[in-house]
């Protein structure tokens, strides 16, 4: 004998799956908001952030051509000083080291014009070029370091005036909605996601391009004790 269902659950049970249905057939809301718009609701505190973020991705580009340029390796450019050094054509080698654009050919310059005196002073002439050289890479690397710092308290600074002016508001009308306060709330939070976001921009680019920097100079001490060895060794093979 089988089980009959009442029919009054029967209709509930019709009217469930076609609202069920219907529901499922909606489309989903879409956000009103674009990013961009919503960026344009973080406040005024975003024109400082997006300048800051613009210098940090023009001196993270400018540092990056110049450091390709510096920190230009040739094995052949140094085994050809080798050859001059070795032959005693001191004068030469300058001049060959003289059309080279990187930093290692530049100390070696330094070293090379003081072949004339004792090892002291050409290691003291290198070491003086490698101090410019050095000085010259890390050009404008600071505002990637005060970008990195300055950025996500800017962005958090937009976010507390944002709640001060929202809770002025709560007591100036006396109102206190969950709604207003939180639309207000997400709107000025995104000054502090912005501030983070070009915060992390410059700390990252700072570090990669102070890596490639040690990697230069590393490979200048390395150029610079192996024209010190040549020299100590009366230019013999």
């Amino acid at each position: 004998m089988l089980l009959q269902v009442p029919a009054g659950v029967q209709d509930t049970v019709h009217q469930a799956v076609a609202a069920a249905a219907q529901t499922m057939q909606q489309p989903v809301a879409e956000i009103s908001d674009s990013y961009f718009t919503l960026l344009l609701k973080g406040g005024w505190i975003l024109l400082p952030l997006f300048l800051l973020f613009a210098l940090s991705i023009y001196v993270i580009i400018e540092r990056m051509v110049v450091l390709k340029t510096l920190g230009k390796t040739d094995s052949v450019w140094f085994a050809r000083i080798k050859d001059l050094v070795y032959e005693y054509k001191f004068d030469s080698a300058e001049k060959f080291c003289q059309a080279s654009t990187n930093s290692y050919s530049k100390v070696v310059e330094a070293g090379l014009g003081q072949v004339n005196n004792d090892i002291e002073a050409v290691q003291t002439a290198m070491q003086g070029e490698a101090t410019q050289q050095v000085a010259r890479m890390e050009k404008h690397l600071n505002w990637l370091s005060i970008t990195a710092s300055v950025a996500p308290m800017l962005g958090f600074l937009g976010t507390i005036f944002g709640v001060i002016n929202i809770f002025f508001r709560i007591a100036q009308t006396n109102e206190f909605e969950i709604a207003t306060i939180a639309d207000g709330l997400y709107q000025k939070m995104v000054s502090s996601a912005v501030g983070l976001f070009v915060g992390i921009v410059a700390y990252a680019g700072y570090y990669l391009l102070n890596g490639r920097i040690d990697t230069i100079v590393a490979n200048m001490d390395k150029y610079s004790n192996d024209l010190v060895n040549m020299l100590r060794g009366g230019g013999k093979k």
